[in-house]
């Protein structure tokens, strides 16, 4: 494991960020949510998604305004991938998310200031998220750079 995971972005964190995304998307596949995390655990993109003034864009054109924010995306995906896993199940077993084919909500999550401010940026960031994930996820997976 890699520093990052020093306790700041954890299961809870993982299933505030998948909630909030599928507030907006209502379902997402399995290879869509396994980016979730990695697009929330580095706080430059976050921010940056969560700005009202950034107009959204489809993945291949974010990467070519922002390649800044997705230099070491493979490797934060790595890191992501059991702490992923574990907020599904822990989703799926509290029943808010269904997962068959990909994860499909269904009861919302309100998140609100007691979640913490760190959930308020990444709940600011979801409309956006979520729309990047509306991208073929062959695409997406390309853009990102992901080695798989």
């Amino acid at each position: 494991m890699s520093n990052r995971w020093s306790g700041y972005n954890n299961v809870g964190i993982c299933s505030i960020a998948l909630m909030s995304v599928l507030g907006h998307s209502k379902g997402v596949t399995l290879p869509k949510a396994l980016l979730v995390m990695p697009l929330v655990m580095h706080d430059v993109t976050v921010r940056y998604l969560g700005n009202s003034r950034v107009a959204q864009r489809e993945a291949a054109a974010l990467v070519a305004q922002r390649p800044d924010l997705f230099a070491n995306f493979s490797t934060r995906f790595d890191d992501s991938l059991a702490v992923t896993i574990n907020a599904i199940q822990l989703l799926v077993a509290a029943g808010f998310v269904q997962f068959d084919d990909g994860l499909t909500l269904l009861k919302p999550l309100e998140i609100d200031a007691a979640f913490g401010k760190r959930a308020q940026k990444i709940v600011k960031a979801a409309g956006h998220i979520a729309s990047l994930l509306a991208s073929p996820v062959e695409e997406l997976y390309l853009n990102f750079r992901v080695k798989l």
